[in-house]
């Protein structure tokens, strides 16, 4: 649920208009711009206040690592707050905007981590009609949005092992580039009898070249108890790619059925990285379990890394918990995810924590 708020400003509404009689007192022009203000001030659309902070206590113990104990942000969804609003153009055409940002809420500090911008998140303008969206700006990379939809975590980078082998440094982070692309402009389709489509284009902005350029397409159905998605992007530029390597394919394949008593989840990805001659196989299965005002949540992740640069491994994880529903706006949540690398010893996290949306 998302707390509205209705927010004007003076510099917008100077803008509105520049009339000015510069013979006059300070104050009495002042008021004169105030006024003329007024019919543009009218016509503004509110903006959106929204977010939510999620902590937990506990411990971290990754395979092969030492372990950790400590009050941690984003247990179950990394902790954000953003802004959004759109404005009616007239002719069935709307402007819209959004600015997102993470933070943590275990230190107070700006993003994931202190590469992040103000507004990692999401940045853009767009405009709306029939036929979809276009955005432009820093724009979420519909290929995060693949496997978190069909994660028994619901995208979790703490405890789901899909997830984290998928985006976190620390576990391998298969998929190149972030989980939102900078320079980009994105295409999204209005749904059909439940079909959805999302493409970004991320420029490099790279002179003389567009090799660095980086693209993704997502087809999404949505309709009743059954859901599907398939995303296939090609990064040439971005955070994971090895050293020598210069383009990786990445595709994302996912199911879910939902029995009202269970949810089944199932989803595949698969990464292709030229240059370091790496591929990366991870299969998920997890299911959702309705359980009192809670549910109850499991998922079991295999990956296989093949490569020319380094050894060969495999990787396993299993993660439960479960989340219970204080109110619609807030959760308590526990976890535990046990991690292993063959040929390393084994890790098992825990947490204890609560999330609240805004």
């Amino acid at each position: 649920m998302y707390k509205e708020r209705q927010v004007s400003s003076a510099i917008d509404d100077m803008a509105c208009s520049q009339r000015e009689d510069s013979r006059s007192a300070p104050m009495v022009k002042w008021y004169a711009l105030a006024l003329i203000a007024l019919p543009c001030a009218a016509n503004a659309t509110g903006a959106q206040l929204y977010g939510l902070a999620d902590a937990y206590v506990g411990s971290t113990h990754l395979s092969g690592q030492r372990s950790a104990i400590g009050v941690e942000s984003g247990g179950l969804q990394t902790s954000f707050w953003g802004m959004t609003g759109s404005e009616d153009l007239g002719a069935g055409l709307k402007a819209n905007y959004r600015l997102e940002g993470f933070f943590l809420t275990d230190t107070g500090a700006n993003g994931r981590a202190p590469t992040d911008g103000l507004f990692a998140r999401n940045a853009y303008v767009g405009l709306e009609n029939g036929f979809g969206e276009v955005r432009l700006g820093r724009l979420a990379n519909p290929t995060y949005l693949a496997t978190a939809l069909f994660d028994a975590f619901s995208g979790s980078t703490k405890f789901s092992p899909f997830e984290n082998v998928l985006w976190t440094p620390q576990q391998g982070r298969f998929i190149a580039g972030d989980t939102a692309w900078n320079n980009a402009f994105g295409y999204y389709s209005p749904e059909f009898s439940g079909v959805s489509f999302r493409g970004l284009y991320s420029l490099g902005e790279q002179s003389g070249t567009n090799s660095q350029n980086n693209a993704v397409g997502m087809l999404l159905y949505d309709r009743g108890p059954f859901s599907a998605s398939f995303a296939i992007q090609r990064t040439r530029l971005g955070p994971g790619l090895p050293a020598g390597s210069w383009a990786q394919t990445a595709m994302v394949g996912g199911l879910s059925y939902d029995y009202k008593a269970i949810k089944l989840l199932t989803e595949y990805a698969h990464t292709s990285t030229s240059g370091a001659s790496t591929m990366t196989d991870t299969l998920q299965v997890g299911v959702q379990i309705p359980v009192g005002s809670g549910k109850i949540l499991a998922s079991a992740v295999s990956s296989r890394v093949r490569s020319d640069v380094m050894a060969d491994y495999r990787r396993h994880g299993l993660s439960g918990g479960y989340d219970y529903a204080l109110s619609t706006r807030t959760d308590l949540y526990v976890a535990t995810m046990f991690d292993k690398v063959a040929g390393k010893g084994s890790g098992t996290s825990l947490a204890l924590g609560m999330r609240q949306k805004f």
